[in-house]
């Protein structure tokens, strides 16, 4: 009965750290290039039950009755890669990525991978992102541009006839990037494989167009439900062992 209270408990954990997940996605459905976050749920180990005593009454000899589950646990968080619609501003500094792939930033902790492409340029005339974060390219930081510069297709920046930079764009294997913080960022996760620069043939940047988030609020209104039921269930279940247990203590002991 106690082995069932953990593993009643465990699911609630699970279950509050899927609730968290979608209200996080919920939070950013409006964050353009925003990425949809799932707990990757995985049970623990199964352990084998043995019954003491063989058929001869052997107390030595134990035998094997079959596997027992012990839970489970949301440990890891899964980025989904699927890509978001795509909405027109009309900003030249607004670039969206129809191709797999994310644009790469430099920050202070060192390189960062973004699908949130609401650029501007800072008073230096770099392509900078949001949070001020310069934008690179092949060479480096891109800039200094004047308001008049391009992007083509696959991602060539040029100002004023003259070419300037080309876009870095990388991509990863499923579970190599985890979020950093609240924002767009991402970084490499421990244990990740790193980044695989995209050819440039396989780049499809539209400019002056924003890719929104890919969170359906429909879909993430019915995992809030399942959720909210498992884990009503699960506390059904931790009630029903207490009040067993209690049995056991108060009314069987007596006998």
């Amino acid at each position: 009965m106690i082995r069932g209270l953990y593993t009643a408990a465990s699911g609630m954990l699970v279950t509050q750290r899927q609730n968290e997940m979608i209200s996080e996605n919920i939070d950013n459905l409006q964050n353009p290039g925003y990425r949809e976050a799932e707990a990757s749920v995985e049970a623990f180990g199964p352990m084998l039950i043995e019954r003491i005593g063989g058929a001869n009454g052997n107390a030595s000899e134990a035998v094997p009755i079959g596997a027992m589950g012990t839970g489970a646990r949301a440990d890891r968080i899964a980025i989904k890669n699927a890509p978001g619609l795509m909405r027109h501003t009309d900003e030249a500094t607004d670039l969206a990525m129809a191709s797999p792939g994310f644009f790469v930033v430099q920050t202070a902790q060192g390189e960062r991978y973004t699908r949130d492409g609401h650029f501007h340029l800072d008073p230096q005339g770099r392509l900078v992102t949001f949070g001020g974060q310069p934008v690179l390219g092949e060479n480096g930081t891109i800039g200094p541009l004047s308001a008049e510069f391009k992007v083509s297709t696959e991602g060539t920046v040029t100002d004023q006839g003259r070419t300037v930079d080309q876009l870095r764009v990388v991509n990863f294997q499923p579970g190599s990037l985890q979020r950093e913080g609240k924002t767009t960022l991402y970084a490499l996760a421990p244990g990740g494989v790193a980044a695989t620069p995209v050819a440039r043939a396989d780049v499809q940047v539209s400019q002056g167009t924003l890719e929104e988030s890919n969170v359906n609020l429909n879909s993430q209104m019915v995992k809030m439900i399942t959720v909210m039921r498992a884990y009503e269930a699960n506390q059904k279940v931790i009630q029903t062992q207490d009040a067993t247990l209690e049995k056991a203590v108060n009314e069987v002991g007596k006998v």
